[in-house]
């Protein structure tokens, strides 16, 4: 069975932990999340841009406001402007900012027309959402948004490696209140335990040798 998270922030490193979240979102296209998944991308390309070409991102950040918009237009909803503006304001400031001159301008362009038709036409959003959507933003749709978030964790993991041991130990600073800190931490912690026996069950310590 799946550990708690709480388990799970002393198993796995914290970096290691948001990007098997951001991996999970998107394997499992959990598309009411792809707005909070492009502001952390868009963080921490803006602190290191080479993470992405400028156009992945672009590509990126243009799918996932996309795909969130269009959900948000879904016929068997109502529809709430003051929670899609925002995304659409995303997609015209990257069409008119940064996608103008690469070619991608147009189809930027026809995208912002077509959600702005789908929130005036109920007819057109029935046969858009069961004849269009299916072809244009089905599985090649979302596999080239997983291919772009893979080259972006894959790169962030090159940058940010998880120190051994020995790594880690030259870090430190102040061993002794460090310790103690730990100590005093560890011992009264119901996810330490949790964590112990739920691995303890799991471990092959005494077949080794």
């Amino acid at each position: 069975s799946p550990l708690p998270l709480s388990c799970l922030r002393l198993l796995v490193p914290p970096l290691r932990l948001v990007s098997a979240a951001i991996w999970q979102t998107v394997q499992q296209k959990v598309v009411a999340n792809y707005g909070l998944l492009d502001d952390l991308v868009t963080a921490v390309t803006e602190i290191v841009p080479d993470l992405l070409s400028h156009r992945q991102r672009c590509l990126l950040s243009l799918g996932l406001r996309a795909q969130l918009s269009l959900e948000l237009c879904r016929p068997e909803q109502m529809i709430d402007l003051e929670t899609i503006q925002p995304h659409l304001d995303i997609i015209t400031s990257l069409w008119n900012t940064e996608m103008n001159d690469s070619g991608d301008g147009l189809s930027a362009s026809n995208l912002l027309g077509l959600i702005h038709t789908l929130i005036k036409d109920q007819e057109e959003r029935q046969h858009f959402f069961q004849d269009v959507f299916p072809v244009r933003f089905g599985d090649k749709y979302s596999e080239d948004i997983q291919m772009l978030v893979e080259i972006f964790l894959l790169q962030l993991e090159k940058l940010l490696t998880v120190p051994n041991l020995k790594q880690v130990a030259c870090m430190l600073s102040d061993v002794p209140s460090l310790l103690s800190e730990c100590v005093k931490s560890f011992c009264q912690s119901q996810e330490l335990k949790s964590l112990l026996e739920y691995q303890k069950d799991l471990s092959q310590l005494n077949e080794s040798g």
